[in-house]
C-alpha cells in the first residue's frame, strides 16, 4: 500500500509541479518557485533596500506612491485632490442634517 504524509516523494518540494512542502531548503511546486523567482527580481525591495515607514514611496511627498502622512498631507497626490474636491463642493446644510453635494 501507499500512504501519503510529509515524507512522501509528492509531497516535497523537489522540483515537480506536485509537491509543495520544504525539501532542500526549496518550498513550494516547480510554478510556485518559478512564480517567486519571477516577483523577486521584479521587487526593488530588498534586504539592502527594506520598505518601511521612512521610505519615500512610504510618505505622502506628492506623488502616487505614499500615503503615510508627511508635512502634514495624508495620501496620494490623486487622494489629496480628490479630497480637496469634495471638502471644495460639501456645502454642509444645516436643515437636512448633512453635506449637501
Amino acid at each position: 500500500e501507499k500512504f501519503y504524509s510529509s515524507v512522501n516523494k509528492n509531497a516535497l518540494s523537489d522540483g515537480d509541479v506536485k509537491g509543495k512542502g520544504e525539501y532542500e531548503n526549496s518550498i513550494g511546486s516547480s510554478v510556485d518557485v518559478q512564480n517567486r523567482i519571477d516577483n523577486m527580481g521584479r521587487n526593488r525591495y530588498n534586504k539592502e533596500n527594506n520598505y518601511s515607514v521612512l521610505s519615500k514611496d512610504a510618505l505622502s511627498d506628492g506623488d502616487e506612491m505614499g500615503k503615510g502622512e508627511s508635512d502634514g498631507k495624508i495620501g496620494s497626490l490623486t487622494d489629496i485632490k480628490t479630497r480637496t474636491d469634495v471638502v471644495a463642493r460639501n456645502k454642509f446644510n444645516p436643515s437636512k442634517g448633512y453635506p449637501d453635494f
